[in-house]
């Protein structure tokens, strides 16, 4: 998750209390810290001060709930009560409306969340740009998923009517739309149109890896979301990321994460 302030999975993680006089768990200091605030947190404030990023959280509908100064503006309103309670297929135009609106459902549906999907905004409000988006499910204290948050953050070297960038963003969703299967570098590039070298330079530029990096950080952005959420065996897990031998998921995952796919999956059941 890109950023995890999500009240509810801290305090559905807090009934384990310190015993003995030992020291208090870190579980009972964020609930305490949370529980003394004078009301929900939710980085509103924060992220109203930075104009290049917008944020938002939206109910399990798909609705704004919470929304930063930034796309207040970018949707040409006056106040965040303009926005609050509508929805992107409301507010944008078509087909990027409908678009926001699939992928917020396919977050909240599925739990899986959306990491650096780069993607061209097109505003109410006339502009428009390259961002990098961010999605993640939001879930209550019986971890039932009860809507998203997430952030786009504008890529200001990217001009927006560059074809160049609209096939850089295809040849990305095809990585997303494919990890359960073989991606070759050379077919990923001709998508593009550029050499192998060259979107290897696009990619360091835009996320400081190479394209055969980025192809496994999906994968295994994937297999966490999985391992965290879903009841497959690693086997199939290791099927659904693109692994056909599970001993081979298995080093990559501990060499990315630190841990085998097993521990990874059993530090999360016991965190929850």
């Amino acid at each position: 998750m890109f950023f995890g302030f999500a009240l509810s999975d801290f305090r559905a993680k807090s009934g384990k209390t310190a015993q003995n006089g030992a020291m208090p768990l870190p579980h009972d200091i964020t609930t305490a810290f949370f529980d003394g605030l004078d009301g929900p947190f939710t980085g509103e404030a924060l992220f109203d001060e930075i104009d290049d990023t917008v944020y938002f959280l939206k109910d399990r509908d798909g609705r704004y709930a919470v929304v930063n100064r930034t796309l207040v503006e970018r949707c040409g309103l006056r106040v965040k009560a303009d926005l609050v309670g509508r929805s992107p297929a409301e507010l944008f135009p078509e087909p990027i409306g409908t678009q926001f609106a699939e992928q917020d459902r396919q977050v909240i549906e599925t739990g899986r969340a959306i990491s650096a999907k780069l993607e061209l905004h097109l505003y109410p409000g006339g502009g428009q740009g390259w961002c990098l988006t961010w999605k993640a499910p939001l879930r209550n204290r019986q971890q039932e998923i009860v809507g998203l948050m997430g952030i786009s953050r504008d890529l200001r070297g990217l001009d927006p009517s560059a074809t160049s960038a609209s096939a850089l963003a295809t040849a990305l969703d095809h990585v997303e739309r494919h990890l359960d299967g073989p991606i070759r570098v050379p077919d990923l590039a001709r998508r593009t149109g550029l050499s192998p070298y060259q979107l290897d330079q696009r990619l360091l530029g835009l996320f400081g890896i190479t394209t055969a990096q980025y192809i496994t950080r999906a994968r295994i952005e994937r297999a966490c979301g999985l391992l965290r959420t879903g009841e497959e065996a690693i086997s199939q897990i290791a099927q659904a990321c693109g692994y056909g031998d599970q001993a081979a998921f298995t080093r990559q995952f501990r060499r990315s994460v630190g841990l085998t796919p097993r521990a990874y999956r059993e530090r999360h059941t016991r965190a929850d």
